[in-house]
């Protein structure tokens, strides 16, 4: 029995570490920061200083406005209609990204700047550091209701420990506070705090080993122009193809795609799998065979797209598009103008509190 025992052990063990293993990273470290035009934030040189290093996707966009629903599109495939930043809670039978990683065993942490505590679920910390509509992860409630993986959702001065410990997640998110992420200040001052912030974790092996880094921003600050943001890769992985841009269509459900692709973890069934905007980044896509579609004119992305989160002139949600288990339709880039300027109205009272 006791053979058996180790037997069974090693084996289990032996299977968690091929899980870990993925085409083309191990790990995948995504940072967010806020509101910022692609012009303005490509010549800023705190941010230009990477691209030597990385690779520039200069075809990268947000998917809608404002924060809230860019932050939740990119762990759930979808915003489902919401075009405001308020309080919302995702019923649970809508999957995520979580879903797929714990399914083949990937391990996930969401690290949240001035977070309080560990799974806190207020709208925003007394000190106006930390919105919950930064952080996609607590804003689902197959997430936050389940206490597990609710605690998945941490301080960001976890991370520091856990790269010390050499137990940096197979996927990690990590959100700045609003003065970091450029939301209430300015993009000098988020590319500043970049600065200090990344090149010590890109210097120690702990961290970098095996490890995709993506620096992007939410939306931009300009509503009526096409919703691109400057985005670099960095890390390990892109040694080979430093110093070099790739110019395919990207948006935020390309991190799902790529994450997607890279541990063939199969997909959420939402846009991850509307090709017109899921393309995989190439480094990813050229290792696992996945064939990107050449997106001539790109949709702008700066509308919302009615679903089950749209607040209605009655004040009632609609009941469209968004299913748990099924596309939202959004590949019809259309919708209200109104939706959008009502978004601005809600992203500047945001601002203001």
């Amino acid at each position: 029995m006791l053979f058996k025992s180790v037997v069974s052990l090693a084996f289990i063990a032996a299977a968690a570490a091929q899980a870990t293993k993925g085409k083309v990273f191990d790990h995948i470290f995504v940072v967010f920061l806020e509101n910022t035009d692609y012009t303005l934030a490509s010549t800023n040189t705190n941010l230009t200083s990477f691209l030597s290093e990385g690779i520039l996707l200069d075809n990268y966009s947000g998917v809608t406005h404002p924060s809230a629903p860019n932050y939740i599109a990119a762990a759930g495939g979808d915003y489902f209609g919401l075009a405001d930043d308020d309080y919302h809670a995702i019923p649970a039978s809508y999957n995520t990204i979580v879903d797929l990683l714990e399914k083949k065993g990937l391990t996930w942490k969401a690290y949240q700047e001035d977070l309080p505590t560990p799974c806190f679920k207020d709208f925003v910390s007394n000190d106006g550091l930390y919105f919950r509509k930064h952080n996609p992860f607590v804003q689902y409630d197959s997430i936050a209701t389940n206490a597990t993986r609710c605690n998945n959702i941490v301080p960001a001065t976890q991370l520091a420990t856990d790269v010390s410990n050499g137990a940096l997640p197979n996927y990690s998110f990590y959100t700045p506070n609003m003065l970091n992420d450029g939301h209430n200040t300015t993009i000098k001052y988020a590319a500043d705090w970049v600065q200090t912030f990344l090149p010590p974790l890109l210097s120690n092996k702990n961290f970098t080993t095996n490890t995709l880094v993506v620096l992007t921003f939410d939306e931009t600050e300009t509503y009526t122009i096409a919703n691109r943001v400057f985005t670099v890769l960095l890390g390990d992985v892109v040694a080979s193809a430093k110093n070099t841009t790739d110019s395919t269509f990207y948006t935020h459900y390309s991190l799902l795609s790529t994450v997607e692709s890279n541990w063939d973890l199969g997909n959420l069934g939402r846009q991850d799998i509307n090709p017109q905007v899921s393309n995989v980044f190439d480094i990813v896509a050229k290792a696992t065979g996945y064939t990107n579609v050449n997106v001539t004119n790109p949709p702008l992305l700066n509308d919302t797209i009615p679903g089950f989160l749209t607040v209605n002139a009655t004040g009632s949600t609609g009941a469209g598009a968004g299913s748990p288990n099924k596309p939202s339709g959004a590949s019809t880039i259309a919708s209200s103008k109104v939706m959008a300027a009502v978004a601005a109205m809600v992203g500047v009272f945001a601002a203001m509190i």
